[in-house]
């Protein structure tokens, strides 16, 4: 039985359409998502969503700024930065882990949809920024 993360982090990515580049899970319930994953004991939340990012997308980004943090009914506490890339181009890892990267118009979101896809993205849209949402109930 694998033990659920506490913390993670999350990516907002736009192109300069106004797109947000997602991520599809190659595993459990194979939702789309930001790029992003469980922060490792001792990582600060910006170094584990650039890990994660690169991770899972193959590029380089920066950290910009802070949309907020997401506590979700279970106890799980997901922090979404708006970040951009800054080297490469975004590709799916020959790890396994994602099945597809792609970018897609903030009005069409795919489904299913992780949590923090579904509580984070509105609010970067919106240009929010500081949000704190404590007990948010989960979507999937």
């Amino acid at each position: 039985m694998s033990v659920v993360p506490s913390r993670g982090a999350a990516a907002v990515i736009f192109d300069g359409a106004g797109h947000v580049l997602l991520v599809k899970e190659n595993y459990d319930r194979r939702r789309w998502s930001l790029p992003g994953g469980a922060v490792e004991p001792g990582e600060s939340n910006e170094d584990a969503v650039i890990r994660e990012v690169a991770e899972e997308t193959g590029v380089v980004a920066r950290v910009d700024d802070l949309i907020g943090s997401y506590g979700l009914d279970n106890g799980f506490i997901a922090v979404a930065f708006v970040c951009s890339i800054v080297e490469g181009e975004p590709t799916v890892p020959s790890t396994g882990e994602i099945a597809e990267v792609r970018w897609w118009p903030t009005t069409q979101l795919p489904s299913p949809r992780s949590n923090i896809l579904h509580y984070a993205v509105p609010d970067a849209v919106a240009g929010a920024r500081g949000v704190r949402r404590a007990g948010l109930a989960r979507v999937s």
